[in-house]
């Protein structure tokens, strides 16, 4: 009996992990949210990320908000589709579903007050934020480290929502802003102690008054979020507490 060829099998790698959100006071640090993610990198080069994010009351607003995201991005890590659900106090406040492709930027999605609402809009992003923290990081990877610019300019970005919880819509908003390199740091949180490549998003107009400052340390190569820093009145840390690789 002869052997045929032996096929080696097709496999994703993930990665998965969990951040606690940390909200600094007199000293002392108190839990105020958490966020579990799953990130697939596919052999077409596609990736997929899914996170679910619990934010407590008071860390940046008097509400709780519950997310749940899946967000796809292609090998040149474009953004291509994304699902976002939204309750806000236990109740359903809305879902979306995000696509970009063929030169256009569309969302359909079902909230409440709003009821139904479907925009098409020419021109599709270069990177999308979907608020969960881990997609945070999706930005930084149209930094051009080729450049010798350390503060780049990122424009026609999406967001889901205005609000700084993400606690809205969700609906496709236009954000201006630029992006920091600071440099190469070697930083330690509960998950370890880790590479990362430390970044600032540089808030324009009104944003620059009404948010925070955010600062982002992320793995060089994956783009995982080990640790955010958001100061101002929120003053909180979001760092990594969890971490697990498959190959």
């Amino acid at each position: 009996m002869s052997n045929g060829p032996v096929h080696k099998p097709i496999r994703n790698r993930h990665v998965r992990g969990k951040l606690i959100y940390w909200y600094e006071r007199d000293g002392r640090r108190e839990e105020r949210g958490r966020e579990w993610f799953m990130t697939t990198w596919y052999p077409d080069g596609q990736r997929t990320l899914r996170a679910v994010s619990e934010i407590d009351k008071g860390l940046a607003a008097d509400r709780i908000v519950t997310r749940d995201v899946t967000y796809t991005v292609d090998r040149d890590r474009q953004p291509l589709d994304c699902h976002i659900r939204l309750h806000q106090d236990g109740q359903f406040l809305g879902a979306g579903w995000f696509n970009f492709r063929d030169g256009r930027s569309e969302c359909q999605t079902w909230g409440i007050p709003a009821g139904r609402v479907s925009q098409c809009i020419e021109g599709t992003p270069p990177s999308f934020g979907a608020h969960a923290i881990t997609c945070d990081a999706t930005h930084l990877e149209r930094f051009d480290h080729g450049r010798p610019e350390k503060v780049q300019p990122a424009r026609g970005v999406y967001l889901s929502s205005p609000e700084h919880d993400g606690c809205s819509g969700p609906m496709l908003f236009p954000i201006n802003f630029s992006i920091e390199y600071v440099g190469r740091e070697t930083i330690t949180v509960d998950a370890g102690t880790f590479e990362t490549d430390h970044y600032r998003f540089l808030l324009e107009g009104s944003l620059e008054k009404e948010h925070p400052t955010e600062e982002l340390w992320v793995t060089p190569d994956d783009f995982i979020c080990v640790k955010v820093y958001v100061g101002g009145y929120m003053n909180a840390s979001f760092e990594l507490a969890e971490l697990e690789t498959s190959i």
